[in-house]
């Protein structure tokens, strides 16, 4: 818990000279944002945090994106492949050839063009197995790239993909070729991940660690060019002290990556005559991963007695008023392939005992619940240091456990040690709690295959974090997105929820809103509520006249 005089010198520090005599941090020049987390990485092909993925969203463009409407659009594409346009060809053999024309005139912020042979690049090093990216899952499914001309970019696909206009990723060959080449296995130590050259309306001018980033115009964008001069981020953990900052107007607006539910919720009755507070229901799913290697979790039913013991309504009720909704499974419910029916875990601690006695767990004398080796039914469950809500979240789990015999010991860290280290390569040893944002797209194979389990022999790819196995939802979730028809899709999806609620690869809390706060004249701020970035259109931000 801070202590009060941290909070006072951590809103007298954040006070710096891009603030105006009013108190305001922004000028018509600039925006300061407020953010709980630090990135970290700004590689692309190495980020895995939401606040990595928030900043890129400035620095670069891909070929795609979506906006605040979920619909696919055309960045540094001319157009998005499609089969009646003809830039989507089905070929013999299940395989598929896209063709995608880059628009004239795109630059990196060195002054260097952006060319089809930056993309293949990119997918060079992605295809290394020295490099410890975080996906493969749309690479390995390439047979070749090629450039017949600088503006041209020609995917040949090994098999059937239903997102081939989604992901492919782009880096700037004429800067890190030589890098990679002089040692692919320390790539991911390069300049880049802290020094970033990038194509985007903005240029990452400073990074002081644990402090704040600033972002400067970038003069060479090939798109519309950015209203602000700078857009600074102040990192702020303690999601407290960043509504204080928001009220105090040092900062300007707050990022998804910053204020919890329950927050937005009582700034918008106190002071949303002020300020814009945003809620957006999208695909933001939180739940808790289990280490699948765990002799304790490694039993279905100690896994379906954790979640029967877990009072999800209670939580929901109590620190939101009931306005998120349960999750029974993993899909969220805007999520074209949410299955309504999955099998229902409401609380009933006395189901939750009667698995736990039949797993072999016996009530002991100190009402700790022991096996036959006399060993205690003990579990720790870490998640992100300073973020309130889920601190809240963990306390009321740890009063529900303890009444069905189960010790919960609390081992919180700062998210860049949690996500960086502790979740990435799998340090936690029963219990991490945390959200994915999904994607409009998401089909669970980065999720939930054996194949996405990260481990050194993969040097840590995947996201299969807890480290799930089980063979007919894998091949499922490998099955699906191979799948063109979204009606199969969906039916596959619907086939892989009853197994996944069943099996219980990790425990699902609540799907939960995007919030965000702003002041009242910041204009084209547009939250998604999916894995786009605030950032997608942050060239169009300004303060109204």
């Amino acid at each position: 818990m801070e202590k009060f005089l941290n909070f006072l010198l951590i809103i007298v520090l954040v006070f710096f000279s891009g603030c105006s005599k009013s108190g305001q941090s922004g000028t018509d020049s600039q925006i300061t944002v407020g953010i709980s987390q630090e990135p970290d990485s700004l590689d692309p092909l190495l980020g895995e945090m939401a606040a990595s993925s928030e900043i890129l969203g400035a620095l670069l463009r891909g070929l795609t994106t979506r906006n605040e409407k979920w619909e696919l659009l055309p960045e540094l594409a001319k157009e998005v492949p499609s089969l009646t346009n003809g830039l989507w060809e089905q070929l013999p053999g299940d395989k598929m050839r896209t063709t995608w024309s880059l628009k004239e005139g795109a630059r990196w912020e060195d002054g260097h063009p952006v060319t089809a042979e930056d993309f293949i690049f990119a997918h060079q090093v992605i295809m290394d197995d020295r490099v410890p990216v975080i996906s493969r899952d749309l690479d390995r499914r390439i047979e070749k790239m090629e450039a017949p001309d600088p503006l041209t970019l020609v995917v040949t696909w090994k098999e059937l993909y239903a997102y081939a206009n989604e992901g492919h990723a782009l880096l700037p060959k004429h800067a890190l070729e030589s890098v990679y080449q002089k040692d692919p296995s320390k790539y991911h130590e390069s300049f880049f991940n802290t020094k970033p050259v990038g194509n985007g309306p903005y240029k990452l001018s400073q990074w002081e660690p644990g402090n704040y980033l600033m972002l400067e115009k970038s003069p060479t964008f090939f798109g519309e060019p950015a209203k602000f001069d700078k857009v600074i981020y102040r990192i702020i953990p303690d999601t407290n002290t960043i509504l204080a900052n928001l009220e105090s107007r040092t900062i300007d607006a707050i990022s998804p990556v910053g204020l919890s539910f329950d927050q937005a919720m009582e700034f918008q009755k106190r002071r949303g005559a002020d300020f814009n507070i945003s809620f957006v229901q999208g695909l933001v799913w939180e739940h808790i991963d289990m280490n699948h290697d765990s002799p304790i979790l490694k039993d279905k039913r100690v896994r379906q007695a954790l979640l029967y013991a877990m009072d999800r309504e209670k939580i929901v009720k109590t620190l939101f008023e009931g306005k998120q909704e349960v999750a029974d499974s993993w899909l969220p419910p805007h999520h074209y392939g949410h299955y309504a029916e999955v099998k229902k875990y409401p609380y009933d601690p006395e189901k939750a005992r009667k698995l736990l006695e039949d797993a072999g767990w016996k009530e002991g004398p100190d009402g700790v619940r022991v096996n036959e080796q006399g060993e205690k039914l003990q579990l720790t469950i870490m998640t992100t240091a300073g973020n309130k809500i889920r601190e809240r979240v963990e306390e009321i789990i740890q009063a529900d456990w303890k009444n069905v015999g189960i010790e919960l010991e609390i081992k919180n860290q700062p998210a860049k040690v949690f996500f960086g280290e502790t979740t990435r390569y799998r340090k936690f040893p029963h219990l991490a709690m945390y959200a994915w944002i999904i994607g409009p797209t998401a089909d669970g194979e980065s999720l939930w295959t054996i194949k996405n389990i990260p481990s050194a022999e993969n040097n840590w790819q995947g996201q299969n974090t807890g480290g799930f196995r089980h063979p007919e939802m894998d091949r499922i979730d490998n099955l699906v997105p191979k799948t063109l028809d979204e009606k199969e899709r969906r039916h596959l999806l619907i086939q892989e929820q009853q197994i996944w609620a069943e099996e219980l690869p990790a425990l699902p809390l609540y799907f939960r809103a995007d919030v965000s706060a702003t002041r009242k004249d910041l204009v084209n701020w547009l939250i998604t509520g999916t894995d786009t970035p605030v950032t997608w259109n942050v060239e169009r931000w300004y303060f109204a006249k």
